[in-house]
């Protein structure tokens, strides 16, 4: 009885795991095409390492977007792949 008892425990985490996978793999998959769908220039974005700018120049898969203060802003050319979020 004992091993059995184990056996269900084992499965219960492992659907568990499974599920939260597969709601994460979800909710990624939905932001991308949200990005995807809605990125233009102009739009100010975040990256997933933390870099805060906005889109320039959209070619293919490569973005250039500009970051940091006028004075000293700076063009950094990124995949699109790695942007995070659109903040406007």
């Amino acid at each position: 009885m004992l091993m059995k008892l184990e056996y269900i425990i084992l499965i219960i985490l492992l659907f568990g795991f499974y599920e939260k996978s597969l709601k994460d793999n979800k909710i990624h998959r939905k932001n991308r095409e949200y990005v995807n769908d809605n990125l233009k220039v102009g739009s100010k974005i975040t990256t997933f390492s933390g870099i805060i700018g906005e889109v320039t120049n959209i070619q293919g898969e490569v973005v250039t977007i500009l970051s940091g203060e006028y004075d000293s802003a700076t063009k950094l050319k990124i995949k699109k792949s790695e942007i995070e979020n659109i903040l406007s």
